[in-house]
Order: structure tokens, then C-alpha cells, then sequence
């Protein structure tokens, strides 16, 4: 697996809900939506959907853009092509690649175990655990 793909999966996606946008955005490059219509489009809950959208601005991969004065916070994928290129080499690795995508899932559940027993356990699709 590309370096930056392991990364990207340690210090942006984080878990299977920053996994699932980002695949989301690469999947549909011309999405401009809030982070309510995108945990409607993904099947995820809107907190965790918010702090996925976060890390992945943080991370250059998406642009934020507010709208209505401030009130509405837009997510787009970033403009920069090694954005585009990062979310390409991520797909093809989770999609295409038997091992990478053992490999994202193995640190996956290394940033789980990381992050502590406390955190709420929401990657499955309803937001509920697996």
C-alpha cells in the first residue's frame, strides 16, 4: 500500500466513517453538500459525518465553504490534483487490492484501539457498532 494512503488512514480518516466520506467524495468528485446531507448520502450519523468532514478539510483533501451568512458550512473536494490523486490511490486500494484493504482495516482498528475504550463505537452504517 502507498505510503501516503496509510497516512492519509492514520491522521485523516481516522475510522470507518472518515473512510466512507472520503471514498464518497472520490466516488462523486462534484459533490457540494452540508455535513447533514452528507450523513444522508452515506447512512451515517451527522456528528461523526461533522468530525470526519473536519479532519479532511484539516488534511487539504476537501475545501470548506460557508454560505447564508455563516450559518451553512459546504464541503467540496479540494481543487489541488494531489487531493483527487490521494482519493484515486485510496479507492484503488481499498477497492482493487485484496491486502491494502487489510491493511487500512488492520489500522483502522490500530487508531481504535489508540484512541481508547471511551470513544463511542458508531462505524457501522446506521451509526450503530458492529
Amino acid at each position: 500500500m502507498d505510503a501516503r494512503v496509510a497516512e492519509f488512514i492514520t491522521k485523516h480518516a481516522q475510522n470507518l466513517i472518515g473512510l466512507d466520506v472520503a471514498l464518497f467524495f472520490q466516488a462523486n468528485p462534484q459533490t457540494f453538500d452540508t455535513a447533514e446531507g452528507l450523513a444522508r448520502r452515506t447512512h451515517r450519523d451527522v456528528d461523526q459525518v461533522r468530525l470526519a468532514l473536519e479532519r479532511l478539510a484539516e488534511g487539504r483533501v476537501l475545501d470548506v465553504f460557508s454560505r447564508s451568512e455563516g450559518r451553512y458550512q459546504c464541503y467540496a473536494l479540494a481543487r489541488d490534483p494531489a487531493a483527487w490523486d490521494l482519493l484515486c490511490s485510496l479507492s484503488e486500494a481499498y477497492v482493487d487490492d485484496l491486502d491494502s484493504r487489510k491493511q487500512i482495516v488492520r489500522l483502522l482498528m490500530r487508531r481504535r484501539r489508540e484512541d481508547g475504550p471511551n470513544q463511542p463505537v458508531t462505524d457501522g452504517p446506521d451509526g450503530s457498532s458492529n
